[in-house]
């Protein structure tokens, strides 16, 4: 029943009917929290807006990767959300963060999680992993995608978001590869480690700038005529700074074009 009723959502969705009440996100306040911990916030899946892709691919496809950066620029003040006047984020604009993941069958997308505080300046991935409506928890997460409403270019904290997996010790780590927050990790058929990688939505709704990034620093943008990752640069983390409480830029070679 539970496959039946994706499929005629997606035929739904085919036809530009909505499959749900109009919701768009979850706020963080309205996912359960796994371990009853508020810093580890479980996300629904799949979300309707994106369409499963089927794929014996280990890496996330693109075919996934591309239409949910697409379809987090089309939510709710996630672009051109600025002041004019000061280039800030307007009251209305919003961060939102979505998990890739794979399930036996194919790979999907998580609902986008959106803060009620500070809403514009950061969103919480789903740390505590997805509940997928047909396979359940303990699904690999391969990284989280989000936007930024402003246009703003990749922040030194973006490169620094990973899975989070649950050690040995009970101790939560965080790690660049693909991996289930009870900490299974994902290996392809070799049995190597799938690396995770992290994923921004940027730019205006009507020139999107989509970037990927991995845990050594290689930042790619999305050719959209030539349909491949183009590197871009290779970027570390700034360092923090008390007079920039906003945050610093990350440290790229090539110098990182905002």
């Amino acid at each position: 029943m539970k496959h039946g009723y994706r499929e005629g959502c997606l035929l739904l969705m085919a036809l530009g009917i909505a499959c749900s009440s109009g919701r768009s996100h979850y706020t963080h306040e309205e996912v359960p929290k796994l371990g009853g911990e508020d810093a580890f916030p479980v996300a629904p899946g799949p979300w309707p807006q994106v369409p499963a892709v089927f794929s014996d691919s280990a890496n996330v496809p693109d075919d996934l990767v591309i239409p949910t950066l697409t379809a987090l620029m089309a939510l709710p003040g996630s672009a051109g959300a600025c002041d004019a006047s000061t280039g800030r984020p307007r009251p209305d604009a919003a961060e939102y963060c979505v998990a890739l993941y794979r399930t036996p069958e194919d790979w999907r997308v998580s609902w986008p999680l959106r803060n009620v505080a500070n809403a514009s300046g950061t969103c919480q991935p789903p740390w505590g992993g997805v509940d997928d409506a047909d396979f359940g928890r303990e699904l690999p997460i391969f990284g989280y995608a989000h936007n930024h409403p402003c246009g703003s270019g990749i922040s030194s904290q973006d490169l620094s978001v990973w899975p989070l997996a649950k050690s040995g010790e009970g101790v939560w780590i965080m790690v660049a590869y693909g991996t289930t927050p009870s900490g299974k990790l994902a290996r392809d058929s070799r049995g190597q480690l799938i690396p995770a990688w992290g994923w921004l939505a940027t730019g205006q709704r009507d020139a999107p700038l989509f970037y990927k990034w991995n845990q050594q620093g290689q930042v790619y943008q999305w050719d959209e005529g030539g349909k491949h990752w183009r590197f871009h640069a290779n970027c570390q983390p700034g360092r923090p700074s008390t007079f920039r409480p906003q945050g610093v830029p990350p440290d790229c070679t090539p110098a990182l074009r905002q």
